[in-house]
């Protein structure tokens, strides 16, 4: 088995990867707890069809660009967008609550004292922060937009003030959330956009547009492409999900780097399901008479039924996928089991812990109440690192790692148990055989960052090949790492 240097990066405990033997012991998804509302998108030129959310870190605060938009349907069931659509932004400085400034950039009802940045693109844009050190100021913030079927570039200085720039790519069905990234481990772009196949589709696109509005085989698919330097792209390549899994339609992707170990991809696709077949559902889910009048107006959009599932990936192209939902619409209630239903924002923010004393977490947003009352962007957690676990249930279980070599001198976990449970880990050599002085002996407790003590000097290890073997009970292992304990002067 090939050995991996890990040196001193964060080792998620999220796929099979590191693993070489596992006995009751299994990758197991955690769902996020809701944590209240952050934004409420009820300014007039704002409405229930806000979304295509993304969160940016800078310069110490979050920004948050989303899309406002209101659509109304009569009692004859025609559409009836009350404005035209617009792209906003919103801040904060803790994760928790956004506000809207005043960006005095776009007119509404003649006046600028809104938080519009841009009026000109008929239905989706992505925003992201370049972190290429190479790249020209005048190009540090970039957005990417359909613009006649085809996705174009658009560039700020200030992630405020943006222009249109040029053709980006026009080989998929770009009317969705199309991100992008600067890798820093690999030194290049990520391109992660939607593609067709199936009856309705021609080359990755739409065959028409009356495709878009029907109950049809189409697969809205997720593909990928690289760039060195934003400008010449890799030939585009479908994701590649395993062997045996299902066929089923992504209307997002949200992929993006884990920031925490950007070696590592996750992606919060929206998982879209047109239940038109079971309709004798419709008229007990909420706001029946709400919902008669979508299917009565475009079918789909009151047929369909969406979610959240999770992806992740170490290349960027290979995804470990989950059937079952990160995010279900929830219990039924107001608003809700709506086409629209578990689209997250594209971003995380780390926030600090809900009780006193508790560590940080990582804070998602999802809109609620899709077309159906104005938007309000729910806030929802996960632990650090805690969207997976190697989980071990009461019966004693045992993992052992591949061969790695680390760098460092200290050790950390982060790891949960119950009162009787446990995480005992041993160091051994490639050959499986222990090594004399280092065992942790049983730890118990609920921590995201556990130093591990062992009788022998861990430095001395570093640089060689080892195994790491863990023994549980009643137990998840979130992350490890190795690290380096800093000099103090």
């Amino acid at each position: 088995m090939e050995t991996w240097n890990i040196g001193g990066r964060r080792e998620v405990c999220w796929d099979e990867a590191l693993m070489d033997k596992s006995e009751g012991v299994a990758v197991r998804m955690h769902h996020p707890e809701y944590r209240g509302v952050a934004l409420t998108c009820d300014a007039p030129w704002e409405g229930n069809v806000c979304g295509y959310f993304s969160l940016i870190q800078d310069e110490g605060r979050y920004r948050l660009y989303y899309r406002g938009a209101q659509l109304d349907v009569d009692q004859d069931g025609v559409r009836l967008p009350s404005h035209r659509t617009y792209f906003c932004c919103a801040e904060s400085a803790d994760g928790k609550t956004f506000e809207k400034p005043a960006a005095g950039l776009v007119p509404f009802w003649g006046r600028t004292d809104n938080n519009i940045l841009l009026d000109n693109v008929r239905d989706t844009i992505f925003f992201f922060r370049d972190s290429n050190p190479a790249c020209p100021p005048e190009d540090r913030y970039k957005g990417l937009a359909e613009v006649d079927d085809a996705l174009w570039y658009f560039r700020s200085a200030d992630g405020l003030h943006f222009e249109k720039v040029r053709l980006l790519a026009d080989d998929g069905a770009y009317d969705s959330l199309n991100v992008a990234f600067w890798d820093a481990a690999t030194e290049q772009y990520f391109l992660f956009y939607r593609g067709l196949h199936g009856d309705a589709a021609r080359d990755g696109k739409w065959n028409g547009t009356e495709e878009r509005l029907m109950h049809t085989t189409v697969i809205r698919d997720v593909r990928v492409r690289t760039s060195k330097d934003f400008v010449s792209w890799s030939e585009p390549k479908m994701l590649v999900y395993g062997e045996g899994q299902e066929d089923y339609e992504l209307y997002t992707n949200q992929v993006q780097p884990y920031y925490r170990a950007k070696h590592m991809f996750i992606g919060f696709p929206m998982r879209y399901v047109d239940r038109y077949q079971d309709a004798q559902n419709y008229p007990d889910l909420p706001d029946w008479k709400h919902r008669q009048k979508l299917i009565a107006n475009w079918g789909r959009s009151g047929t369909a039924i969406t979610d959240t599932i999770l992806m992740t990936s170490r290349d960027g192209l290979h995804f470990r996928r989950t059937d079952e939902a990160f995010m279900t619409p929830g219990i039924e209630r107001a608003c809700n089991w709506y086409y629209g239903d578990g689209n997250l924002c594209y971003g995380m923010a780390e926030t600090a812990g809900e009780r006193p004393g508790a560590p940080n977490e990582i804070s998602l947003y999802v809109g609620q109440d899709y077309r159906v009352h104005p938007i309000r962007l729910e806030r929802y957690a996960v632990r650090l690192d805690g969207f997976f676990s190697w989980r071990c249930d009461f019966t004693p279980g045992r993992v052992v790692t591949r061969p790695l070599v680390f760098a460092g001198d200290r050790l950390s976990l982060n790891f949960a148990t119950s009162a009787a449970g446990y995480v005992r880990l041993r160091l051994l050599r490639p050959d499986g055989t222990p090594l004399e002085g280092y065992d942790t002996g049983r730890l118990f407790g609920d921590s995201v960052d556990r130093a591990v003590d062992f009788s022998g000097r861990l430095a001395a290890l570093a640089g060689r090949e080892v195994r790491l073997a863990f023994t549980m009970k009643d137990a998840d292992l979130y992350a490890f790492q190795f690290q380096t304990t800093p000099v103090i002067c």
